[in-house]
């Protein structure tokens, strides 16, 4: 009786439950006669009904868009429980039971495992072939044969019952998998595999499993199986030994690899256990046997009836046989051969793993001392933040002047396109200076250099010492130095009308514009946008390289710059995950799927608790445009730390990009994707077409502190008149 019938209008055969019944009757709620027939089960047989389709409908709602569409529900009679249980359609029911499936098997591998039909020859160690197909929805039909009855001593290995004792063995494995799957077809051929039947057995199949113990059966269906350029997998329960003949790659293959030699199918018939040991050792390999089962092989027909068989070898091979099936039916590679996965072996090679212990990194505490003005204020200007802590600055002093250029190392990373990034923090560097010399008395002329190109022999801003004091910048010179990059989620969206004035004359104060989003709505877009912007980073190899290259782990030795990963504002989940997000396999696999929304997660998250986001925008693109758009940034930082606010960099990865052929360069497999991004963010943002995004700061209020980053030593240098340095 296959799934779905219903014959005569009752479930004449199944009432009786014979032996052989080994396949659920499906009863739609669709068809009146499907109805009437369910309650006479019922009132008559006293069928027991079980109703769970509402958890099961909750589960479907929960995979949101992936959810096939609703379908009529079926209840499930099984003959043999005298129980019918009310399930999803064919559709959703797979959807829902295979879901967890993903994405070890991708959801267009699960369509194609679908079309593949698999037949297992011997359901002793078969069983668990079997069940672990279903399990897995590796196929979409199975057939098993085996003309054998279960016994008692097979209990210590075959997953059944003391009710089952005298059934056939493939009538049992059918029916634990209907319990698992009504909808999957499963033929059984409770004779098992002749040579009158394997054509049939065999006929349709993608791959045949063989796990009987039938010498002759194991020959005549690798002779029939390389007529029909079949492939066969086997799995022996000693030592993890899985083997696979693709005939379907080289029909012309000898059997077992040509181990047993010429022996015919008729020698190999009604052998005894006894007689079989020395093929058996011809395929297996006398030598390659573990100690117990060589040992054991002496035994047979002494204390021995047959070899010794453990489950746990058995549910291994089940393992291992439905993971070569579908590299198989998936088109991977797998070639003729054999391979041992040895649970022995691995165990006795046990490794204690070493525990990643954090040591708390050396953080700055209280500011040193200044020798003097001038050093206070080349200790101000370094304390600038800069992408990545890169800090891309080089200060000269000479005389009394200041050079601020851009350093000639390390190399831009890539998402700092035409130096801008840099450019940017030399700005920021530049302002910080102008505040300690305020703050000092010091403060002379500041002017901005001619320079449209990056050329690092030249300096692009210079800062004259004099007898100036400015008290607007004096009194930001504490918040300056107490100025960092806090991470940390933010507690509350608030900003008052009078902070966000206060960001705007900061702005203004160094001829600068700022555009400030505060609307629920318009942040929560950007933070799509900017989430997305970071799953693409990291699925981008050489921006994830950038990104990895920045960051510096406790006691790391060159923290004098980068990114230390304490500084992240990281919660213990996040933290635990890091190691995984930052694998290149991970991410790779993840690019192929087209997946990894978890990755902008973070910032994602980070957006949308923000009370605003501060864009700073320029209207030039050259590089002394950047240098202003720089002394902005940190004018808005700084006022912001004076408010309390904690401020974060949230930029995307194409924040630098002028053209088309800047995205590509960025990520060329993307680049469609972050041109459309780049528009819809300067909507979400209110920045004009005409102006261009220098900086966007994520800023709201926490109650948790940042750490501080270091800054490297070796940023400053000194000319004397004679141009020596």
């Amino acid at each position: 009786m296959s799934p779905g019938s219903l014959p005569g209008g009752r479930v004449a055969d199944a009432e009786r439950g014979e032996d052989e019944v080994h396949t659920a009757v499906l009863l739609s709620e669709e068809h009146s006669n499907h109805t009437v027939e369910l309650e006479r089960l019922r009132d008559e047989l006293g069928v027991a009904l079980v109703d769970r389709l509402t958890q099961q409908r909750d589960g479907l709602r929960r995979l949101g868009g992936l959810a096939a569409p609703e379908e009529a529900p079926r209840w499930v009679y099984y003959p043999w429980r005298r129980t019918a249980v009310r399930v999803l359609g064919p559709a959703s029911f797979r959807r829902l039971r295979l879901d967890r499936n993903r994405n070890k098997i991708t959801t267009a591998e699960q369509e194609r495992l679908q079309s593949a039909t698999v037949g297992v020859v011997g359901l002793s160690v078969g069983h668990a072939v079997a069940h672990t197909l279903a399990l897995e929805g590796v196929c979409g039909e199975i057939r098993l044969a085996d003309f054998d009855g279960l016994e008692l001593s097979n209990l210590n290995r075959v997953p059944a019952t003391l009710l089952d004792l005298g059934l056939n063995k493939a009538v049992i494995a059918a029916r634990r998998i209907a319990e698992v799957d009504p909808y999957l077809p499963v033929k059984v051929w409770s004779g098992g595999v002749t040579p009158d039947t394997v054509g049939d057995f065999l006929d349709g199949l993608d791959v045949l499993v063989d796990e009987c113990d039938s010498l002759d059966v194991k020959l005549l269906s690798r002779v029939e199986a390389a007529r029909r350029r079949m492939p066969v997998v086997m799995h022996t329960s000693d030592r993890g030994l899985v083997d696979v003949e693709r005939f379907d790659l080289e029909p012309e293959r000898r059997p077992f690899h040509g181990l047993l030699g010429d022996v015919d199918i008729e020698a190999l018939t009604g052998l005894s256990s006894r007689d079989k040991v020395p093929h058996v050792l011809r395929i297996l390999g006398a030598g390659e046997l573990s100690t117990r089962l060589a040992a054991s092989m002496l035994e047979i027909d002494e204390t021995l009836e047959a070899w010794p068989q453990l489950a746990s070898d058995v549910a291994l091979g089940g393992a291992t046989v439905t993971e070569v099936i579908r590299r198989i039916v998936l088109g991977y590679n797998v070639d003729s051969g054999r391979g041992r996965i040895d649970l022995d072996e691995s165990l006795r090679q046990l490794e204690s793993p070493e525990a990643k212990v954090a040591e708390p990194s050396a953080q700055p505490t209280d500011e040193p001392v200044s020798k003097g003005p001038l050093d206070a204020v080349l200790r101000a200007a370094v304390r600038a933040p800069s992408g990545g802590n890169s800090q891309p600055w080089s200060i000269t002093v000479e005389q009394r002047r200041l050079f601020f250029s851009i350093a000639p190392e390390p190399p831009p990373v890539l998402m700092d396109l035409h130096h801008r990034g840099s450019c940017v923090a030399v700005g920021a560097a530049l302002f910080n200076a102008k505040v300690a010399a305020a703050a000092h008395g010091i403060l002379g002329p500041v002017r901005l250099l001619p320079a449209d190109r990056i050329d690092t022999t030249r300096p692009v801003a210079m800062l004259e010492f004099g007898d100036g004091a400015d008290p607007y910048l004096s009194e930001l010179y504490g918040p300056m130095l107490a100025r960092e990059t806090n991470r940390h989620p933010s507690d509350d969206r608030d900003l008052a009308a009078g902070e966000i004035a206060a960001l705007h004359a900061a702005a203004d104060s160094e001829g600068g514009r700022i555009r400030v989003v505060t609307d629920p709505a318009a942040l929560d877009e950007s933070a799509e946008i900017l989430a997305e912007s970071d799953r693409i980073r990291y699925l981008t190899g050489e921006l994830r390289r950038d990104m990895v290259g920045e960051l510096r782990r406790p006691g790391s030795k060159n923290a004098d710059s980068g990114i230390e990963v304490n500084s992240l504002g990281l919660d213990a989940a996040e933290s635990a995950m890091l190691d995984v997000v930052l694998r290149d396999d991970v991410l790779d696999q993840l690019d192929h799927w087209g997946l990894g929304g978890g990755l902008g997660r973070i910032t994602r998250d980070r957006v949308r608790g923000s009370a605003a986001l501060v864009t700073i925008v320029t209207e030039g693109g050259a590089a002394r445009d950047y240098v202003r758009a720089g002394t902005v940034v940190e004018s808005v930082w700084v006022r912001a730390q004076a408010l309390g606010l904690a401020v974060q960099p949230v930029s995307p990865v194409f924040l630098y990009a002028d053209t088309f052929a800047d995205l590509e360069r960025l990520s060329r497999r993307h680049a469609s994707a972050l041109d459309a991004m780049r528009e819809k963010l300067s909507v979400s943002l209110g920045v004009a077409d005409d102006d261009r995004i220098a900086l966007v700061l994520r800023v709201g209020r926490t109650r948790h502190a940042a750490e501080r980053s270091r800054r490297r030593p070796d940023r400053v240098r000194y000319r004397h008149r004679s141009g020596q340095s």
